[in-house]
């Protein structure tokens, strides 16, 4: 399913310039999307003084783990509510060859219909399957980065969402550091 990436209106070489992908093949999907999609995976793999904060100093487990982040108290003098790692899924559709192209949805499927279900649309070319599926690679990523191991990834006053929409880690809880800045990449799996 398509993230939206730009404000409606956009152009290609706007939309591409933000790091986001552009498809107007669909006028009733959404043209300029995030290729990125993310997956939290595990609470306890982060070492306990490299949590990032995620909430505030009295809050809840449940207030915690429906922000989407990881919760335990058992630690003295750490942050309880913290980030998962993440794994940063990409879903490639123009790299996947015509000929080794499998059908994703029913034949006469619409483009939207194909698309919500995470698949590939292109009719552009015969004879081949025009929804399929997508190339799929998964980066497990790290974000519990020292401040003084951190690398820019955006700019001044970037919001959240912009900094994740470049496939970024965002941690505002230190003034005076780097807030936006480039994760570790663990490990890449490609899925076929």
């Amino acid at each position: 399913m398509r993230v939206n990436c730009a404000p409606p209106g956009v152009s290609a070489e706007e939309c591409t310039k933000e790091g986001c992908c552009f498809d107007d093949s669909d006028p009733d999907s959404i043209w300029c999307f995030n290729p990125l999609e993310y997956e939290a995976t595990q609470c306890n793999a982060a070492d306990p003084k490299a949590r990032i904060n995620c909430g505030f100093p009295s809050i809840t487990a449940q207030d915690c783990q429906s922000k989407g982040c990881c919760f335990d108290s058992s630690v003295p003098d750490v942050v309880w509510c913290y980030q998962p790692e993440y794994r940063i899924v990409e879903r490639f559709c123009y790299t996947v060859d015509p000929k080794k192209r499998f059908n994703c949805d029913p034949p006469g499927v619409t483009p939207g219909e194909c698309q919500k279900n995470g698949c590939c649309f292109d009719s552009r070319i015969p004879d081949v399957p025009w929804c399929y599926k997508p190339e799929i690679k998964k980066e497990t990523i790290e974000c519990s980065i020292k401040t003084k191991a951190r690398v820019n990834c955006g700019y001044p006053d970037i919001t959240i969402d912009h900094c994740t929409q470049r496939g970024c880690c965002f941690d505002s809880s230190e003034p005076g550091t780097i807030w936006c800045f480039y994760p570790e990449v663990l490990n890449t799996v490609s899925i076929e």
